[in-house]
């Protein structure tokens, strides 16, 4: 009898407790992004007025978007492929002949498109539980973009040369970005167990971003100059 206790004891003993199962398998990141987007179209005009300015005065344009990784690359950190799509736009009033106001809304609206390679140091929160990682990437962008007036149609302006630009277009370029990420599950150990089985989430992030894109058809003076740098915040998930 003492055998058979004693054998149970040790079963139960080496038995894992519950929801102590590994994690899921993690292959993936996926972001949802947000932040403002200010343009340099009026670079050519100098300190004077240029077109963005005149329609838009000092407004940024709200830029919504979303990115995936695909971690290729594990020993250390990880390495991957990362795309992102987004959405931007702002609304102002542009410029009469005789320099007032005109009364309709004309709207800038931009999707840019980025591809390239991106780096997560998450050694330091997986094995000492510092919640905290840094995320570079970088790679190229295009970006679509096109100006409306109030009925919908495609805008156009004349340049600083007096030459005149239609309203609608795409640029390339390059991005760079460097990251913060606040590593949830170290704050929530059950919470992130719970998402990781009923989800397959493995890690949830809290981040701030500082990114540069140089987007002018890498210095082409025929292009529009949609060159920015900013903050981006978001919600990261990995799995």
């Amino acid at each position: 009898m003492k055998s058979l206790l004693t054998l149970l004891s040790a079963m139960l003993l080496l038995a894992p407790a519950p929801g102590a199962a590994e994690e899921s398998p993690q292959h993936v990141a996926a972001e949802l992004r947000f932040g403002f987007y200010h343009p340099d179209i009026d670079r050519e005009f100098g300190a004077g007025s240029g077109p963005y300015k005149s329609a838009f005065g000092k407004d940024s344009m709200l830029l919504f978007s979303g990115e995936l990784d695909w971690q290729f690359w594990r020993p250390f950190g990880s390495l991957g492929l990362f795309g992102i799509a987004g959405y931007g736009w702002v609304k102002g009033r542009g410029r009469l002949e005789d320099g007032e106001k005109a009364s309709d809304v004309t709207k800038l609206q931009m999707v840019p498109l980025d591809l390239g390679l991106v780096y997560r140091l998450d050694v330091l929160a997986h094995r000492y539980r510092i919640p905290f990682v840094l995320v570079a990437k970088g790679g190229l962008t295009y970006a679509f973009w096109w100006v409306t007036d109030g009925l919908g149609d495609t805008s156009s302006w004349n340049t600083a040369t007096g030459r005149e630009r239609e309203g609608a277009g795409g640029t390339w370029g390059l991005n760079a970005a460097a990251a913060l990420h606040l590593h949830l599950n170290i704050f929530e150990p059950h919470t992130a167990k719970i998402f990781d089985n009923e989800l397959g989430v493995n890690n949830s992030y809290l981040f701030v971003e500082y990114g540069i894109h140089w987007l002018n058809d890498f210095g082409s003076k025929k292009s529009l100059d949609l060159t920015d740098h900013g903050v981006t915040f978001g919600l990261a998930f990995e799995m």
